[in-house]
């Protein structure tokens, strides 16, 4: 009987080696990013999950690119997914172009650019409720969704919020209010806007003007601005205007969709 003890607990310990990995494996497998499609009305809207870590119902916040797509700052777009998904939060970073979209919105002709920017938002906004539908009907879902926008997402944010009641929080970065009328729009969720003072793409005009809105509307309003800083300035992970902009997005999304 002694001779077989030692022998009894290595094969215990290569079954709990076993278990562990299992376990590991599975673990990593519930919280890996995870490639979707979301049919619209008018296209199939690509998103990628980054699962919210935790048990549980969990809210979700949709995150929307700038003129350029995903590829050109992937990385930066990542680094906000991954942070919102660690807070216990389904991030979700999609693609509203559809093939047509890429050239025209890519030009170096800004205001061509623009232009056909604000003609397309409508059909953008429409593919934006769309997703918040996937999202509300997921089980994990809490109840609580919030947009996350990045210049030109950032615009298109607000445009979706102003129309989607079912929006609870909203971050834009140096954004502001689509369209020729600043009169703006007539309803808007919690607003957090970032923005630096040295942005000649999108000025700290707009970001004030957004603000200002938000505030005449009744609602909790912050405009975080960030001295010398441009368009992007967030994007360069290194900085500590970047750190400090992510963690005070992660913080007002826990506390506005709790």
């Amino acid at each position: 009987m002694a001779r077989l003890i030692p022998a009894l607990r290595s094969a215990c310990a290569a079954v709990m080696l076993v278990l562990c990995a299992s376990a590991t494996a599975a673990c990593a497998a519930e919280t890996a990013p995870q490639d979707l499609t979301v049919t619209a009305a008018d296209a199939l809207t690509t998103i990628t999950l980054f699962p919210g870590r935790g048990e549980g119902k969990r809210p979700a916040v949709i995150l929307l690119h700038g003129a350029q797509g995903i590829e050109r700052f992937a990385a930066a777009y990542t680094r906000y997914a991954e942070a919102l998904a660690a807070k216990g939060i389904d991030a979700l970073l999609v693609s509203y172009y559809d093939a047509a979209d890429i050239g025209p919105m890519r030009s170096a002709d800004k205001h061509a650019r623009e232009s056909y920017f604000f003609a397309h938002l409508p059909k953008w906004s429409a593919r934006i409720r769309d997703v918040v539908s996937f999202v509300a009907r997921r089980e994990s879902f809490s109840g609580k969704v919030g947009l996350l926008g990045f210049s030109n997402g950032g615009f298109l944010a607000v445009a979706s919020a102003a129309s989607d009641r079912r929006i609870d929080a909203l971050v834009v970065f140096y954004a502001g209010i689509a369209g020729e009328d600043q009169a703006g729009p007539t309803r808007l969720p919690p607003l957090l806007a970032l923005h630096g003072d040295a942005d000649h793409n999108v000025p700290l005009s707009s970001g004030k003007a957004l603000l200002d809105r938000a505030k005449a509307l009744g609602n909790e309003a912050n405009l975080v601005v960030y001295p010398g800083m441009g368009h992007g300035f967030d994007f360069d992970a290194t900085r500590p205007e970047s750190a400090d902009a992510l963690a005070r997005t992660a913080s007002f999304f826990l506390e506005r969709l709790r």
